[in-house]
């Protein structure tokens, strides 16, 4: 269904337009409104698909009208329909984003091409690109899965500023939602480890801004599954993961296998374990095989070679150099200092 804003001072012309454009066609649906400031309020509240109005009316004239809409970047058609045939008044109008000029009185024979040709043109000009919905649906399921409430409010603030929803229609925006949410969940549920559920019958929205609250709702209440699941500890997946590479630190571990143990990708899970943790993956494991190192050289049988092997370094002189580097003297002068011989 499509919402045409019409905009008018005199109450008869106002009703006749908007008696005029359903019988073009009846899902078209009307709103009117008096002046230029009435119909902000409108626009702001729910965004129209066109915009008929006048010029010259009380509070806010027709061409501020058009001047503030153009200055909200909201992908609205605009139809100036005036008494006045002045050129200064339509070279105005074209410098604001004006799609048509239409003087009156107005019939259906001069209204109706222009409405079908602009709906047409808006319905043809916001081509969805469902590359980017399952780019920013796979950021989201690793955000939930890693119970990182601030990435995710922040994948949501992109998604309301970014051009996925520029210009587009509620209905579509709704089926999008819908879809992208089954999806999303059927790729929390493949970690196999909680059943993750959104709203079974999901609300009729009529606006573009009741969808996206929409969405916030269930990507939020996907995200507290997650976390009531995990007993309300947000850092839970990496003491897991820390708890993995603390078991496996001998081992030749790799970051991609961590990841993969914790259903991450490779590059979000090296971000978030920065982030958690404020070192890198790197750092975090040569930190912790230096701690068994000096944990194994406390004890006089262990042989220093054998330690460099024990904590998954193959080669004596590069466990020296990480050893120093890590603690200011080699293993044998930690050896030593201990008194150790």
């Amino acid at each position: 269904m499509k919402q045409i804003l019409i905009v008018d001072d005199e109450p008869m012309v106002r009703m006749g337009l908007a008696q005029l454009v359903r019988q073009c066609n009846p899902l078209f649906r009307t709103v009117v409104v008096a002046n230029g400031a009435e119909a902000l309020e409108q626009i702001n509240k729910q965004r129209p698909d066109m915009l008929l109005t006048d010029i010259q009316m009380p509070k806010m004239d027709g061409l501020e009208l058009c001047k503030q809409v153009q200055d909200m970047n909201v992908n609205v058609p605009i139809v100036v329909i005036s008494g006045y045939d002045d050129f200064a008044y339509a070279q105005k109008c074209l410098t604001y984003g004006v799609k048509e000029y239409l003087l009156k009185p107005l019939t259906e024979h001069e209204l109706y091409p222009v409405l079908n040709k602009l709906l047409l043109q808006q319905d043809l000009s916001v081509p969805i690109s469902f590359f980017k919905v399952e780019e920013w649906l796979e950021r989201v399921e690793a955000t939930i899965w890693s119970a990182d409430l601030d990435a995710l409010n922040s994948l949501i603030e992109e998604w309301k500023l970014g051009d996925m929803t520029k210009g587009i229609q509620a209905q579509q925006l709704e089926q999008i939602i819908a879809d992208g949410l089954k999806i999303l969940v059927k790729k929390l549920n493949a970690h196999n480890m909680v059943t993750f559920t959104t709203n079974a019958s999901p609300p009729q929205l009529n606006t573009v801004s009741g969808a996206i609250a929409y969405l916030q709702t269930e990507l939020v209440g996907l995200y507290n599954q997650l976390f009531h699941w995990r007993g309300g500890n947000q850092k839970s997946l990496f003491e897991e993961a820390k708890a993995y590479i603390d078991t496996h630190i001998s081992e030749e571990l790799s970051l991609e296998e961590v990841a993969e143990k914790m259903g991450l990708a490779p590059t979000y899970f090296s971000y978030i374990f920065k982030k958690m943790t404020n070192e890198t993956f790197v750092q975090y494991r040569m930190k912790k095989r230096i701690e068994m190192a000096k944990r194994l050289l406390e004890i006089p049988h262990y042989k220093v070679v054998d330690v460099g092997v024990t904590i998954g370094y193959q080669n004596y002189p590069y466990f020296t150099k990480i050893f120093k580097k890590m603690t200011g003297c080699s293993p044998t002068e930690y050896r030593s200092m201990l008194g150790i011989k």
